[in-house]
């Protein structure tokens, strides 16, 4: 009150009581919440008007899983086909990163086609280089939803409560591991999910998505190189790149330059290298053996040697008539 009479916001003398002041200012709307209070967002319904249009995804803390030890938290990774709300993969996992949802990523897209949109929330799984590069490769666009504003994927959100009601709430028992509860779950999908009427299409997931196969683009058949890893390296003197401890040979002419390097976990051993864009070929591993056989020429280049010296076992390989001596 001392404030607004030094500002002569009221009259000098006139008794205002907090509350007063409060119920004023509300009315006025000048009060901390009004002030705060965000503008209304239009928001609408929106459906993908064929399958695999827009394909939305997100990660449903699951029920605890026995396994060996001490129980543990399952995580469904699930993505579902906006149009349709049929469900292109779903699967539990013990861990909620990356990795764990590229396999069910890459496996709805070898069974159910490529989107031509993905939406997902700004998770840090989903805002990895690594997704952005494989989308990129693929030709799906790539699209987050703003922070704290889940309603864009209501579907999905719909889904998980449809899981929990229908599903994990009807578990006798608590699965003893991943891939009891993973077939529990997928024998659900098939016999109950995607073959009940939904209740805003009228139909199943399952026709739904089935009525327009003629708009689905397969998947390329060499996808798994879509999916690579990359790393950028610095070729060293000896033409060598490592990647984990692992030591591959580059080529003479990239000595000294900064490449590419594309790979998958389950291949390690094969290994593209790129330099200013443009692939020059796979990387053998260095091996060190091999390399003491090989002579280099004045031009760069590399032969083997013609001829090798093979020690007979128990015996010393000399000639003891080198050096004009016998035994």
């Amino acid at each position: 009150m001392q404030a607004l009479a030094e500002k002569q916001v009221i009259t000098p003398g006139t008794t205002l009581s907090l509350s007063t002041a409060y119920r004023i200012l509300t009315q006025e709307k000048l009060d901390s919440a009004a002030l705060h209070k965000r503008a209304p967002v239009d928001r609408r319904r929106y459906e993908a008007e064929f399958p695999n249009d827009i394909w939305q995804s997100d990660i449903m803390h699951g029920p605890l899983v026995k396994g060996t030890g001490k129980r543990r938290k399952a995580y469904l990774i699930a993505i579902l086909d906006d149009h349709s709300r049929f469900i292109t993969h779903g699967e539990f996992f013990s861990s909620e990163k990356l990795e764990s949802w590229l396999q069910v990523f890459r496996q709805a897209l070898l069974t159910r086609g490529l989107p031509r949109k993905l939406y997902v929330d700004n998770g840090a799984a989903f805002r990895s280089r690594h997704l952005e590069r494989i989308c990129a490769s693929l030709g799906i666009a790539l699209i987050h939803s703003r922070p704290y504003t889940p309603q864009g994927r209501g579907k999905i959100e719909r889904f998980f409560r449809t899981v929990r009601s229908r599903f994990i709430s009807r578990l006798d028992d608590q699965p003893d591991t991943l891939a009891q509860l993973n077939d529990r779950f997928q024998h659900w999908l098939e016999t109950d999910y995607l073959h009940r009427v939904h209740s805003v299409t009228a139909m199943t997931p399952f026709n739904r998505f089935a009525a327009h196969l003629e708009m689905i683009r397969e998947a390329p058949a060499e996808l798994a190189d879509h999916f690579r890893k990359e790393v950028r390296r610095r070729v060293s003197k000896d033409r060598v790149v490592t990647i984990d401890g692992r030591l591959f040979e580059a080529p003479v002419q990239l000595i000294g330059e900064r490449v590419t390097l594309l790979f998958n976990d389950d291949r390690p051993e094969r290994v593209e290298i790129f330099c200013k864009g443009q692939s020059c070929g796979l990387l053998r591993p260095v091996d060190l053996v091999v390399n003491t056989l090989v002579k280099r020429t004045k031009n760069g280049g590399e032969e083997m040697l013609a001829k090798t010296t093979t020690c007979q076992p128990g015996r010393l390989p000399f000639d003891p008539g080198a050096d004009g001596g016998g035994s």
